[in-house]
């Protein structure tokens, strides 16, 4: 009787016992020019219910009642996995941290902000790429074996909208102009100093006609285009290229400029990606999307799109808010990069 009573508890207890899936997490980490990023990739289950804590200067990762195992893919940091169910990570003396979630696939992100990298930060950023650039700080120095060949080096074309004697929208002290051409080079900054080459189709405050800046991009073959506008409303529009007419196969190979047809794919991509960015940042209530005939993002071969920032009303331009903007784009771009190595 007592060996029967046994063996019917432990029959009962054997659904529970496989109940306990074990997760594979893939685990990998990269340095920005501001912050050290580490995501970790799972089961939507097992990342939303992530929980993360500071403790002194160490960070602390539990999944309630998810076991996992960890999948290490390319990370520097330092950690030790505590049990079952949590991983703490040892970056260094930081200063902040910000946490959030993104999909597609499901990865729980934390940006950690070194104390060194801020250091780096406090240079002044050139106004022209053509002008001599700071040295590369040791954080985006990539690894010998790891470096990139330079056919394989993304090239992104940034567009400051306006210049010259159009000025654009204006508000007081505030042109549109000036704003979207200092938000522009920290993006090219920002770019610059990671696996990214960047350009700017104007440096400085000077006109210059859509269809001259749609040839310097096309010259340069680039992997995106970012025109960057200030908008009317009170949230971030961005606007996506419309093929307006469809030209015959006879004509095609003697056209100077080409235009979306052939990269339409890439710009939903890279669509995707900063509407991602931009949610994350600021809320699905800050981003609105639409498409855009007869633009300069038409002409262009490659993803190519156009964003407007808000108006004057909304946003007060002083510097942090020009850097959390170009940060924010650069998470785009970083977005459509790790989407663009995935396929």
């Amino acid at each position: 009787m007592k060996k029967f009573v046994l063996l019917l508890v432990f029959l009962l207890s054997l659904p529970l016992v496989s109940s306990g899936e074990i997760n594979v997490m893939k685990l990998r980490a990269s340095n920005h020019p501001e912050f050290l990023r580490i995501v970790l990739e799972g089961e939507h289950s097992v990342i939303e219910a992530a929980r993360v804590y500071q403790r002194t200067q160490n960070i602390l990762v539990k999944f309630p009642d998810k076991t996992f195992l960890i999948e290490k893919k390319k990370i520097d940091v330092p950690f030790t996995k505590k049990d079952n169910n949590s991983i703490m990570f040892y970056p260094g003396v930081f200063r902040g941290l910000k946490v959030f979630r993104l999909k597609h696939p499901d990865r729980l992100v934390i940006d950690i902000y070194l104390q060194d990298k801020q250091k780096q930060l406090e240079r002044t950023i050139l106004p022209d790429r053509e002008e001599k650039r700071p040295p590369v700080p040791f954080f985006a120095m990539p690894d010998a074996k790891k470096k990139k060949k330079a056919s394989e080096v993304s090239i992104v074309i940034i567009d400051p909208g306006h210049g010259g004697y159009d000025n654009g929208l204006t508000k007081g002290r505030y042109h549109e102009k000036n704003v979207v051409l200092d938000i522009s080079r920290k993006l090219n900054s920002l770019i610059t100093r990671g696996d990214l080459k960047g350009y700017l189709t104007r440096g400085s405050d000077r006109f210059m006609t859509q269809l001259e800046r749609a040839e310097f991009a096309n010259a340069k073959e680039p992997e995106i285009f970012l025109s960057i506008h200030i908008g009317t409303r009170k949230n971030m529009v961005i606007y996506l290229p419309v093929i307006t007419d469809d030209v015959s196969d006879v004509v095609k190979p003697y056209l100077s400029n080409k235009g979306q047809k052939e990269h339409m794919q890439k710009t939903i991509t890279l669509l995707n990606a900063m509407k991602e960015a931009i949610t994350v940042e600021f809320g699905e209530d800050m981003v609105l999307v639409q498409p855009l005939p007869y633009s300069i993002i038409s002409k262009t071969e490659s993803a190519s799109l156009m964003i407007e920032l808000p108006f004057f009303d909304n946003a007060v331009y002083a510097e942090k808010v020009k850097t959390k903007m170009a940060n924010t784009l650069y998470k785009g771009l970083y977005i459509y990069e790790e989407i663009k190595t995935k396929k």
